[in-house]
């Protein structure tokens, strides 16, 4: 039989067809049967609600890589040794200088860079500060590129279009000596005005500055100005197989020598892609029989990079597959959001928990994901800053992949294509034009069979005058031209407005399950009073300050997840809700704090407002927090007016077991509740890592006879008027982190324990002070501790 890739991609289109017609058949009774154990094995609630902790952990794990030792040193050396390196900037010179690396996909040079900012980065001397890693790709958004590199430098952007980016971004590298990465750079006729502004703005940096590109072929560099290009090499063949059983027996205890053979030989058939050889590699590692591993080395379909990758996209299971094809919906180097492409995915039907009845569709579609990522079809993208949540992206290979097993229900409108071109009976839309949303409205098109419309950057003027088209009017158009099928909507805006308004016709969106709209600027969204009949709606993803909404949206009682800002009366009727991120305590009907009583599903971090409202520990407890098992953060708003009545209120409000992080503002009592520290209490956290007191008043001592937070690690305390800390904190023998910021008054600190490895104090007018004075009490004081960061 002959196995070239050509073969290959016939029977992916025979496949997709096959699985296409089983989808129909099941579509609401998916079979897990076929699955791999990674995705079928019962989720462990334990882990689902320590996810976020282990991929905290997981971030700080330096990356391993194989055999760039040499060319790490190498670029850097020319880094530092370039042209200008030292010298004053003058008048008619660049402050920077452009060096490229160059190779096919999959030959690791995005890797070999970011092995080049780890370096950097890490180097005491700070040679380059800041060190920017901006992934452009195809797509080159002059914006986002702006953006990212605000956030790689630690800023938080509030600019509201281009040319205030700009001037933000030029004072940012004013003075600053940087090393900016432009992984993926592709260069044409069109994006020359972007490129050029990009480097109109890194001007304003000082002398010695470079710029590393990455790209497919010498010209992207080139047209930078680059002086000095760099071929990525192949790896050597020992360096890559060392890199291939890595990853194939990892904290595997058995006799290793059984499979280097084997695995010599597999390696020898992934053409060095270091791609290859990590897909194939993990899922090996998954199954260490003997005869799995000498089949694998007579698959000839190895022989070639997509060929592997095939084989391993094979192993996937069966709904994993499904939603990895989904994922050919967005633009090559677009970055995914863990819980957004998850419920997404849910809002498709393409998760299922059939075998799994007592499970959430959140936990099996993490579950899918975590497949995704294990096996490297999705990988972390490195680098995120604190504003910044944490990203995921598909490999150029993985992403092409991708599209070939995807066929023709998905389709792309980038910014040369063309509305005109999609497909009658296409399913999934990613349309990234400006005018793409309006051209299709206005366009007969087939659109019966549409449930996906995602509209990247989407315009809605030119500028501030004069109005380019009116987002009402064009989904008014869309929604009557019968989109009965769509399931996704999401609509992000390359430029603020100043009202969004989705129109009525929005009822006939019958099926309509999850809604993104993104927007920069103070924006305000309008759900008209039709919204409410959407009976299937899952999610309103609407993180926009001002949201106005019907009365009766407590009629979505499917409703799994809203964003912040989003209030409305009676949520307490909404049963499957998870995510809540705000709630609001008013003296309104509707909004009592009793509201949270049957909201038992809630997970991840909770704001509760208003707690000034509440009168008494009864009413606290009727919330019932201690229920809610999944939350891992919990923020608690007082306002500091009646001391007695807030130490019962905060009595009341018992967290529940596994609370991760406490945060608790304007709390003006002066006494801590029962359920910190009783070791008997039975409600209460038993596992909270990270308290933080904003703006409150002293606290007493820690009682002798108690036990307070047995596994604390950090605690901050902001800007509280306390005259002294808490003795016996030494009892806090967990704690690693302590974080003191703007408190004035205190002067003193008390035996600090001896857990500690970090201390932070800011502005605080003695304590940063005496803490530097060497022989001070406070010096001596904190002197056992590894790391003190001490600011005025």
């Amino acid at each position: 039989m002959d196995y070239s890739f050509l073969s290959i991609i016939l029977q992916i289109k025979l496949r997709k067809r096959i699985e296409h017609i089983e989808y129909i058949l099941n579509d609401s009774k998916k079979s897990h049967l076929l699955n791999q154990d990674s995705s079928s094995s019962s989720a462990i609630p334990e882990e689902s609600r320590r996810q976020e902790e282990v991929t905290n952990l997981h971030r700080r794990i330096d990356r391993k890589v194989f055999g760039r030792d040499e060319e790490r040193e190498r670029i850097c050396s020319m880094l530092r040794k370039g042209s200008n390196a030292d010298g004053p900037t003058s008048s008619s010179s660049k402050p920077y200088s452009v060096f490229g690396i160059h190779g096919i996909t999959g030959s690791g040079k995005t890797t070999l860079a970011q092995y080049v900012c780890d370096l950097e980065k890490k180097a005491e001397d700070k040679h380059f500060d800041p060190v920017m890693f901006i992934h452009v790709s195809e797509t080159f958004r002059i914006d986002k590129i702006f953006r990212d590199m605000l956030s790689e430098m630690g800023q938080q952007s509030g600019s509201n279009g281009l040319t205030a980016l700009r001037d933000e971004l030029k004072e940012n590298l004013k003075g600053k000596r940087f090393l900016l990465v432009l992984d993926d750079l592709w260069v044409n006729d069109k994006n020359q005005k972007e490129r050029d502004l990009v480097l109109d703005a890194i001007n304003a940096g000082q002398c010695g500055s470079r710029i590393l590109v990455t790209a497919q072929k010498k010209d992207a560099a080139a047209a930078l100005g680059a002086q000095e290009q760099n071929s990525i090499p192949d790896l050597e063949e020992e360096q890559y197989f060392s890199m291939f059983i890595h990853y194939a027996l990892e904290g595997i205890n058995s006799d290793h020598d059984r499979y280097i053979s084997i695995g010599r030989k597999i390696a020898k058939k992934l053409c060095r892609s270091p791609i290859a050889a990590v897909t194939v590699a993990r899922r090996l590692h998954t199954n260490i029989s003997i005869s799995f591993w000498e089949r694998t080395a007579n698959d000839v379909v190895l022989n070639e990079t997509m060929g592997a990758l095939w084989w391993s996209y094979q192993h996937l299971g069966a709904d994993t597959r499904r939603c990895f094809a989904y994922c050919s919906t967005f633009p090559r180097g677009y970055e995914l959001e863990r819980d957004e492409l998850v419920r997404i995915w849910i809002a498709q039907g393409f998760v299922s928990t059939s075998n799994h009845a007592t499970e959430e569709l959140e936990d099996v579609g993490n579950r899918y994901f975590d497949e995704l990522l294990t096996f490297s079809f999705l990988m972390q993208v490195q680098g995120r800053s604190m504003f910044k949540a944490e990203a995921f992206r598909i490999h150029d290979l993985l992403h092409e992949l991708a599209e070939m097993v995807a066929g023709s229900d998905f389709h792309r409108i980038d910014l040369n294509g063309s509305p005109k071109d999609i497909p009658a009976g296409v399913r999934h839309v990613f349309i990234e034009t400006d005018n793409g949303a309006k051209v299709i409205a206005e366009k007969n098109l087939d659109l019966g069979k549409l449930r996906t419309l995602i509209i990247k950057d989407f315009c809605t003027y030119t500028d501030r005058m004069q109005p380019v088209d009116n987002l009402e009017k064009v989904f008014d158009c869309l929604f009557k031209k019968k989109l009965r099928k769509l399931r996704v909507l999401i609509v992000i805006l390359k430029h603020g407005t100043e009202v969004l308004s989705l129109p009525e016709s929005v009822d006939r969106m019958k099926h309509l399950r999850y809604l993104g709209f993104h927007a920069y600027g103070t924006t305000k969204l309008i759900l008209q009073s039709t919204f409410s009949k959407l009976y299937h709606m899952r999610t309103i993803n609407a993180p926009m300050r001002r949201v106005s909404c019907p009365e009766d949206m407590a009629n979505l009682v499917h409703l799994r997840h809203i964003s912040d800002w989003l209030h409305f009366p009676n949520v307490g009727s909404l049963t499957s809700l998870q995510t809540l991120p705000c709630f609001y305590v008013l003296e309104q009907q509707g909004y009592e704090l009793k509201q949270l009583e049957r909201l038992n599903k809630l997970r991840g971090a909770l704001q509760i407002w208003g707690l000034w409202i509440v009168g008494s520990k009864e009413e606290a407890l009727e919330a019932h927090l201690a229920r809610k098992e999944r939350l891992t953060r919990l923020d608690l708003r007082f306002n500091g007016n009646n001391p007695d009545v807030e130490a019962e209120v905060l009595e009341g409000l018992s967290p529940p077991n596994d609370l991760l992080e406490l945060v608790i503002w304007w709390y003006n009592g002066s006494r801590y509740p029962s359920w910190m520290l009783s070791r008997q209490q039975p409600d209460g956290p038993k596992r909270l890592q990270t308290l933080d007191f904003i703006s409150c008043s002293r606290l007493a001592s820690i009682p002798e006879d108690t036990e307070l937070f047995t596994h604390l690690r950090e605690l901050h305390i902001n800007g509280c008027d306390w005259d002294r800390l808490p003795e016996n904190m030494e009892r806090l023998m967990s704690l690693q982190n302590l974080v003191l910021w703007g408190c004035h008054k205190v002067e003193l600190l008390p035996t600090l324990p001896q857990s500690l490895r970090k201390i932070q104090i800011s502005a605080c007018r003695a304590l940063s002070k005496t803490c530097k004075e060497e022989g001070h009490e406070n010096w001596h004081k904190i002197q056992h501790i590894p790391e003190k960061d001490i600011l005025f």
